[in-house]
């Protein structure tokens, strides 16, 4: 993901520089792209003195160098989740607001196309209220995780957009999985959502399938919406009963009408760290504006995440707390 992240930065004109632990390949990306490599954070704060970094690498290590990026009044894109931890991530977003630097959350999928039409379309009252969503994320196993499960790297994302377009704040989570492949984290889950208002999730995520598949549906008052995240297209269908001349006949007689609601395709990366760089330009005029996925948003995902985590151990609803 960190070489993604510098393709689109060398993209928009904002790449200073890489860091990484790992000598050769810090050497090889810094060749392609035509910047300076460092093998280590420090190092790459004083030579290059950015103006913001973006740290795509393992969770574990999230808080420790974004803490000492903050420190240095740089601000700051942590790949998701924030931090495996919900303290150190309160402690980031306090240090972030203390200093008055951005801390955005990359929550790659909350860019996406489908979910800023389903947002806008849902604002606009088009499809009614939401009263249920379900979404599948879900592939054959991927080699390069080894700090976190499934949870943790996939259902953190939709775990996001279900409470975005919901809108409404997560309240408990009851979640089933556990490791088909063998390994140390889980491997599939499935995570039911309850909202303050009422209503609920379902968020299926596994490394087993060998199909990929990123959808989400949303049962609405007056709709249902399917979106696919790798498409980025979106289907919104809707019914007229027409009375028929016979009052026993079955099935009942429907008109159905599906509408592909236009999407505006794009790479969700690329949207991400425009976001970020326009939060940046922004405060540096003087002006409010705040990340997509701020720092608080992410910690109420990793909330939930951690919650379900908790909640296949104990087999029980978890509340999910402020």
């Amino acid at each position: 993901m960190g070489w993604n992240h510098v393709r689109v930065c060398s993209e928009i004109g904002v790449l200073c520089g890489v860091c990484d632990q790992n000598i050769s390949e810090t050497d090889r990306v810094a060749e392609e792209f035509g910047v300076p490599g460092f093998y280590e954070v420090d190092n790459a704060i004083a030579d290059l003195k950015p103006d913001a970094v973006i740290i795509a690498t393992p969770t574990f290590t999230h808080y420790e160098i974004a803490s000492k990026v903050i420190g240095n009044g740089i601000h700051v894109l942590i790949e998701k989740p924030i931090s495996d931890d919900i303290q150190k991530a309160q402690h980031l977003v306090e240090m972030a607001r203390e200093m008055d630097l951005v801390l955005s959350v990359g929550h790659i999928e909350r860019h996406n196309p489908v979910i800023t039409a389903a947002k806008k379309n849902i604002k606009e009252g088009e499809w009614g209220d939401v009263v249920t969503i379900s979404t599948r994320r879900v592939s054959n196993f991927p080699g390069r995780i080894r700090d976190v499960g499934v949870i943790l790297d996939l259902g953190i994302h939709d775990i996001d957009n279900a409470t975005f377009l919901m809108g409404s704040k997560p309240i408990s989570v009851y979640a089933v999985g556990g490791s088909l492949n063998e390994i140390e984290y889980e491997d599939h889950a499935t995570m039911m959502i309850k909202f303050e208002n009422g209503n609920n999730a379902i968020v299926e995520v596994n490394w087993i399938t060998p199909m990929k598949a990123r959808t989400v549906s949303l049962t609405c008052e007056k709709s249902l919406v399917e979106l696919d995240y790798m498409k980025q297209e979106i289907t919104a269908s809707s019914s007229v009963f027409i009375d028929p001349k016979n009052p026993n006949q079955f099935p009942a007689n429907l008109e159905i009408k599906r509408d592909l609601v236009p999407v505006e395709n794009a790479e969700p990366l690329r949207l991400e760290i425009e976001d970020f760089v326009e939060c940046i330009r922004s405060s540096g005029n003087g002006e409010s504006f705040s990340p997509l996925v701020d720092g608080e948003q992410g910690i109420m995902a990793l909330r939930v995440a951690l919650a379900a985590l908790e909640s296949i151990k104990s087999g029980e609803v978890v509340s999910i707390g402020n």
